[in-house]
């Protein structure tokens, strides 16, 4: 089946288009212009589409023929200090549309497959319960809002054109070796930094405004020192990160399965991820030394997957110690059938 994957040389895409040619798929990957990524995809058997999601009429070209479109593509958090959110915006936004543009007017009933993001909820509340699809979507940052006007696209056009559509929302994917570099004390610090001013989360603390600076002074430690930061209550952060692998296993039971249509789905871990229980077996397997920081904030979450499992049977495979595993094998070379990324991004 014809199928065109955005955002090809992406973490996400790229890994699916791997899987997609073992399967037998005819894959067109969307690939930026001068895309420095771009070689991950050389050994792959796939034609390649060098555009940018901005322009329609390519887009449109594109898309015509194809029996599934994948969108994969988006401007990550981490790109905000590069571009104006002015195009980051449009980026996101308008490229979902040009896309969803493209499928109504191919002639064809095109399936869609659109990653979004756990980024549409307000995860810095730390919630007791485990997120369901159907709780509410608050953004905290404009990456969050760009994912939900993303969706809101898609299931207009799905509602008004008939367009068999299926939205993932991941937390924090994961393809190797950045899991070692994902629970240190420059990540904790980095999150309390970047949220000591916003009166909307948790890590707001008036009482003590420059409270993560203190820890950060008192540890007395590199940045790289792994770190388990304590809540006021004893409990460590909680993060509920989510294996590659899972993701693309779920894409893969999502096309072509009509019980994935109009749905949407929250996926994740194996477990939750506690960082109490993380960080010592990376320091296990790594010999790295760890410090405990006590944080006037809590932070931990976590997402209900049972839609996932009710719906198309599916339950995700990689826990958090797998994680850490295959960054160790994919740090020592080896290879595990897994296209590594760029360096961890905190959204």
């Amino acid at each position: 089946m014809k199928t065109v994957v955005t955002g090809a040389t992406g973490r996400v895409g790229a890994n699916l288009i791997k899987r997609l040619c073992t399967l037998g798929y005819d894959v067109i990957g969307c690939i930026l212009p001068d895309d420095p990524h771009e070689a991950k995809l050389d050994s792959l058997p796939i034609e390649k589409a060098h555009l940018n999601i901005m322009d329609a009429a390519a887009v449109m070209e594109i898309i015509k023929d194809a029996e599934i479109v994948i969108h994969t593509a988006a401007v990550h958090e981490g790109s905000l200090s590069k571009l104006p959110n002015t195009d980051f915006f449009d980026i996101n936004v308008k490229g979902m549309f040009n896309v969803l543009e493209a499928i109504r007017h191919s002639g064809k009933r095109t399936q869609l497959i659109c990653l979004s993001s756990s980024a549409v909820y307000d995860v810095f509340t730390a919630p007791t319960a485990p997120i369901k699809e159907m709780d509410r979507r608050r953004p905290i940052t404009l990456y969050g809002l760009t994912k939900i006007l993303v969706e809101e696209q898609t299931r207009q056009y799905e509602w008004e054109y008939d367009i068999p559509a299926t939205i993932i929302r991941p937390n924090y994917i994961i393809t190797g070796p950045e899991m070692l570099g994902a629970f240190n004390l420059n990540v904790v610090f980095d999150v309390l930094y970047k949220y000591a001013d916003n009166a909307n989360v948790q890590f707001h603390y008036p009482e003590q405004p420059d409270a993560w600076m203190t820890a950060k002074s008192d540890t007395g430690m590199s940045g790289e020192t792994l770190c388990v930061p304590r809540c006021p209550d004893g409990q460590s952060w909680q993060w509920h990160m989510t294996d590659i692998r899972d993701v693309i296993d779920f894409i893969e039971l999502c096309m072509n399965n009509e019980k994935a249509w109009g749905q949407t789905f929250n996926i994740a871990g194996a477990d939750v991820g506690d960082w109490s229980e993380v960080v010592p077996y990376i320091a296990e397997k790594t010999g790295r030394k760890i410090v405990s920081v006590d944080i006037p904030n809590s932070w931990r979450y976590c997402f209900d997957q049972s839609a996932a499992k009710d719906v198309l049977g599916f339950t995700s495979q990689y826990d958090h110690q797998a994680m850490v595993d295959i960054a160790m094998a994919m740090q020592q070379n080896e290879d595990v059938g897994i296209i590594r990324s760029e360096s961890f991004m905190l959204a």
